[in-house]
């Protein structure tokens, strides 16, 4: 009785977990629609109020300023196209999400392919995950 209760244990955590990090892929996927749509809305849905937002070029955004960088037009962004996306789930709140993407984005007036390694750290609040940090980094070109 107790090896069926240890697996039955076992399998609830597993389909939990398989879910939760569905659930953080969708509001990473979220970010990368907001931000290339301009949808308001759903970037603060999915960006904690206390964000620390670190870009590749070391400027750091608040949530606040970096939705009013996107709002009028000082950063702007064509396409997020992901190669890779790893989630982790550390804690019942908390989990990361290590990405690779192709980052398009209008500077100057030119569009700016970039590869970029992204780490985002998600926070569980009330069922909906958060990015609480991002961290994006130049890759190598290839």
């Amino acid at each position: 009785m107790k090896q069926i209760l240890a697996v039955l244990v076992f399998c609830a955590a597993a389909a939990w977990g398989a879910d939760e990090a569905k659930a953080v892929e969708e509001a990473e996927r979220g970010w990368a629609r907001g931000v290339t749509t301009n949808d308001f809305a759903l970037l603060e849905k999915v960006l904690a109020p206390d964000l620390v937002y670190t870009h590749s070029n070391g400027l750091v955004d608040s949530r606040d300023s970096y939705i009013e960088s996107l709002r009028s037009g000082r950063t702007r962004y064509l396409k997020v196209e992901y190669s890779e996306i790893k989630v982790r789930l550390l804690t019942p709140d908390i989990a990361t999400a290590n990405c690779r993407a192709l980052v398009v984005s209008m500077q100057q007036g030119k569009e700016t392919p970039m590869n970029l390694a992204l780490l985002h750290v998600f926070r569980n609040n009330r069922g909906q995950w958060q990015i609480v940090a991002h961290q994006s980094a130049r890759l190598p070109q290839q």
